[in-house]
């Protein structure tokens, strides 16, 4: 079988058996199971919001009919169950029984021709709405036939006093039901399809307009088999950033409307937003945009990446990842045959010292630096006592990282004790003005100078495989993908399958470097021409002789209020900002308390932190103002 890191799950697993043996039910439980559990996923609209890669389509193809039964016939085979009990905690499964029926349609492709007709904004905007409500109607129809479930022993269940609206939809019955969505799909596809737009005069207006099920269906009555199932239809319309933004304006104010019994959800990335929705917090973003609707009461938001409580979100990525990829590793012969199912096993996590003319070169400047700050061999003894004891409670090896963190000392030192003449230093021992630790932000930042000055590798593990795609699913493939495809080849060549770090750092690196220069979205060149000014300034500042941010910098800190003010003050920079977080390269951290003032952090996406040689630890940043971002792009 071919890599299937190197493809999205959906995008090359046709069988809902296969397609279910790599789906992890984290992104569910993280994501759905409260908005479930409080009574807002499936009685309102649900906004959902990622960036490429996080997951929505196969998060959606989870909630599709054929699916829901794949996984119940297979309930008690111990791989599924994580999966119905996360289904069932989002209320998508009751008692071993599906409760919704989903219905998937891409937005991509003619819906937005319909807002290039020379005709009223009120005759386009029914006819995409009677050709949406038409080809959801067809899929939850196509859902039940995929199943098994013949069309006869399939019945619409109405709303209470829904009659004539009813008629007009084919009655309850599964095939009249499926004739009329089917008359109705090809007359509006006839319209758009046409090379010339017909006139005004010759479109059925009152016939689209009369076409309403999401007005009439309240649930859908199904005999499968032995069983009758009451289930609640679900239309999930993806891709809707396609859109034009007044289209998905329409489109969004239709779906909110509280009186619709249909389940509805939007899936689209951060793209159709407006830079200050994606600039702003979140909780702001929700109360701007379409007027006359109430986001809080009328719409669930659901974010895939947040900047809310990251420490349990990076714990929860990892969690996922880890078992996706053991899921997609299990499906390549080559490793299954040998029980290899995990990707951390095949991650040496030992680090690699430099080589022994390196580590001269390192104790020759470590004793020029003693000289230089008035360090004396007393206090050397005591700091390297010190550093001993944590490397030995932290289970570091190497002597390079001892020379690397003694070094970062003496320059600590240097820094907290008064100037003094070249023939005065080392004549007497000065107290430092603050204690000097030998901690792990010493060893981070001793690690990081290693990389940078040595060529030591710095990226390996499966922690921080993880930590590097920035909470993205398709980025973590991308990645991993190339260390399976070197472990896969070291099998076939006799070899061990683990990876060593040198051969990890340099292979992430690679690949790092082939993302971003592959890179082709909106405004993609100002994005890499304010990354690479940002990355350049915290390679400066993480590679300082006292590091004084420990393992270094990776964002920039602009003050709250100046930040705010992006989007009204520097247009332009708010639709770089925007494609960058919308494509990952950037991730906001709103209001940050640091010294006393509020910051948003500006942090470099994984991809560009390896890129670029910058650590993963996240919190390390440089003060900067608006001006500093605008000099960068290179804009007055």
């Amino acid at each position: 079988m071919a890599n299937p890191f190197e493809k999205r799950a959906t995008e090359y697993l046709r069988d809902d058996e296969a397609f279910l043996a790599v789906v992890t039910p984290e992104p569910l439980s993280t994501f759905f199971q409260k908005p479930a559990e409080e009574g807002r996923l499936y009685d309102r609209l649900a906004v959902i919001i990622g960036t490429p890669g996080s997951g929505k389509t196969t998060l959606a193809r989870l909630f599709q009919y054929p699916t829901l039964q794949t996984l119940l016939r297979n309930k008690n085979l111990s791989t599924y169950k994580p999966l119905i009990d996360t289904l069932t905690a989002c209320s998508a499964v009751v008692d071993d029984q599906p409760t919704v029926v989903g219905g998937r349609l891409p937005l991509e492709g003619e819906y937005r021709d319909f807002w290039e007709f020379p005709y009223p904004d009120e005759l386009k905007t029914g006819l995409m709405i009677a050709l949406l409500q038409a080809r959801t109607v067809l899929a939850w129809l196509r859902s039940f036939t995929t199943a098994g479930v013949r069309l006869e022993d399939v019945e619409i269940v109405p709303r209470a006093g829904a009659d004539a609206a009813l008629t007009a939809i084919g009655g309850t019955s599964g095939p009249s039901v499926l004739q009329r969505a089917s008359q109705t799909e090809l007359a509006i596809y006839q319209i758009s399809a046409a090379l010339v737009p017909p006139e005004v005069s010759d479109i059925d207006a009152a016939a689209a307009a009369a076409y309403r099920p999401f007005d009439v269906i309240e649930s859908i009555r199904v005999r499968d088999g032995e069983q009758t199932l009451l289930l609640r239809p679900l239309v999930i319309f993806d891709d809707a950033h396609s859109l034009h933004p007044a289209q998905l304006v329409t489109l969004k104010r239709w779906l909110a409307r509280r009186e619709l019994k249909v389940a509805r959800w939007i899936l689209m990335r951060l793209d159709a937003l407006t830079p200050a929705d994606v600039l702003t917090e979140q909780s702001n973003a929700e109360v701007q945009g379409e007027p006359g609707l109430k986001r809080s009461r009328e719409i669930t938001s659901i974010w895939l990446q947040s900047s809310d409580d990251r420490a349990n979100q990076r714990r929860s990525f990892r969690k996922m990842a880890k078992d996706m990829a053991n899921r997609y590793l299990q499906q390549m012969d080559v490793f299954n045959r040998r029980r290899l199912n995990s990707l951390g096993d095949l991650l040496a996590t030992e680090p690699e010292t430099i080589a022994p003319g390196k580590r001269e070169q390192l104790r020759t400047q470590l004793a020029s630096l003693q000289k230089r700050n008035g360090v004396s061999d007393a206090r050397r003894r005591n700091l390297e006592t010190e550093v001993d004891q944590y490397l030995e409670a932290s289970g570091e090896k190497g002597e390079d990282v001892k020379l690397a963190m003694l070094s970062i000392l003496f320059a600590r030192y240097g820094k907290r004790t008064p100037q003094r003449g070249l023939f005065e230093a080392g004549t007497a021992d000065v107290e430092p003005t603050h204690p000097l630790t030998a901690d792990a932000d010493v060893a981070d930042g001793a690690r990081l100078h290693l990389m940078h000055k040595y060529a030591r590798p710095y990226y390996y593990g499966i922690d921080v495989l993880c930590d590097a795609s920035s909470e993205n699913a398709e980025q973590f493939l991308q990645l991993a993908a190339r260390l399976v495809a070197q472990s896969e080849t070291q099998l076939i060549r006799r070899k061990t399958a683990t990876l060593d770090s040198g051969v990890q750092h340099a292979l992430l690196r690679e690949k790092a470097a082939e993302i971003v220069g592959d890179w082709d979205f909106p405004q993609h060149q100002l994005v890499r021409r304010l990354a690479d000014g940002i990355a350049a300034e915290c390679v400066t500042k993480s590679l300082e002789p006292n590091a004084s941010l420990g393992g270094g910098a990776s964002a920039f800190g602009i003050p709250q209020e100046e930040f705010d003010a992006i989007p009204n003050k520097y247009p332009n920079l708010a639709r770089v900002l925007q494609f960058g977080v919308a494509y990952n390269n950037f991730m906001l951290v709103q209001n940050h308390g640091t010294k006393k003032k509020q910051w948003c952090l500006i942090e470099l996406g994984g991809v560009l932190l390896l890129h670029h040689g910058l650590t993963l630890r996240r919190g390390g940043f440089l003060e900067r103002r608006t001006e500093d971002l605008v000099r960068i792009l290179g804009e007055g």
